[in-house]
């Protein structure tokens, strides 16, 4: 519980600096430096005491306070809604209190504001599967794959796949779950070879035939599918295997056009047809 609580912490303490907050006011002129019609900023005194509120609450916190940073977070928040960070800091803050349950809505309202940040959505999806709330932490899931698979790290990617493999395994779904696992499989190959000793326990070559065993299932599950093909081709690729690659290839490009891939999967389909000239071209 506290460990979680702590990475996310920490991660709030690594992008704060990134984080949208109250829009810093001009510095002030001097009365007689002003236009006679200039108008002064009603809501600048309120942004700067929302301001004010978060940062004692980010001292509560590294003195150990959660309690203390809670009510400081709200009262800024009251002061100015629309400083989203403080939801991120009350989840922070719930969390450190081992409080899941409170952390949630205020990780859903940061989120909900700023999509863009992808690391948070994923500890926002990972709260949601602690919670049991297994429909709505794989949507949460599904959607940073689907929409940043070129950008998320290999670990957290990994760790995406590992979580809709067991959410599909609870919900009984295989071809979720034998997909999900062969890609993820798939995925720490490629970590495992970026390693100084890529052959150790877990070897590439073991991972990657352990991915190709999976997507197999998986394509038999749903032979209308792209998406296992699509990553058969890949692993098969990395174990240099041609022509196995290359059929898996040929039935992805037949089945894009009726089926799911994500907008990245999409992409390298298209530049995998158009390297191969004996498939045809996107």
């Amino acid at each position: 519980m506290r460990g979680h609580a702590c990475r996310l912490w920490l991660l709030l303490v690594c992008v704060g600096c990134q984080l949208p907050g109250p829009v810093e006011e001009p510095p002030s002129l001097p009365l007689s430096a002003r236009p006679a019609n200039a108008v002064s900023d009603p809501g600048a005194e309120t942004r700067s005491a929302a301001r004010r509120l978060w940062e004692e609450g980010q001292r509560a916190m590294r003195q150990g306070q959660p309690e203390r940073a809670i009510a400081l977070y709200e009262q800024s928040l009251a002061a100015d809604p629309r400083m989203t960070r403080a939801h991120l800091s009350l989840a922070a803050a719930y969390l450190e209190k081992g409080d899941e349950a409170g952390a949630c809505p205020h990780l859903a309202r940061y989120v909900g504001a700023h999509p863009e940040h992808l690391v948070i959505r994923v500890q926002y999806a990972e709260l949601l599967w602690r919670l049991r709330r297994r429909s709505e932490s794989r949507a949460v899931f599904e959607a940073a794959v689907a929409e940043a698979q070129d950008e998320l790290p290999l670990s957290h990617l990994i760790h995406c796949h590992s979580r809709l493999t067991q959410i599909a395994e609870a919900e009984e779904e295989k071809y979720d779950e034998h997909l999900n696992r062969g890609i993820g499989l798939y995925l720490l190959a490629r970590e495992r070879a970026a390693l100084p000793d890529p052959d150790g326990e877990l070897s590439v070559e073991g991972l990657l035939c352990r991915a190709a065993g999976e997507l197999t299932l998986a394509r038999l599950e749903r032979p209308d599918e792209a998406r296992p093909s699509w990553y058969l081709y890949k692993v098969w690729s990395r174990l240099a295997q041609r022509r196995p690659a290359l059929r898996s290839l040929r039935e992805a490009s037949d089945r894009a056009p009726f089926s799911y891939l994500t907008p990245a999967e999409q992409r390298g389909l298209q530049l995998a047809c158009r390297d191969n000239t004996g498939l045809p071209r996107k």
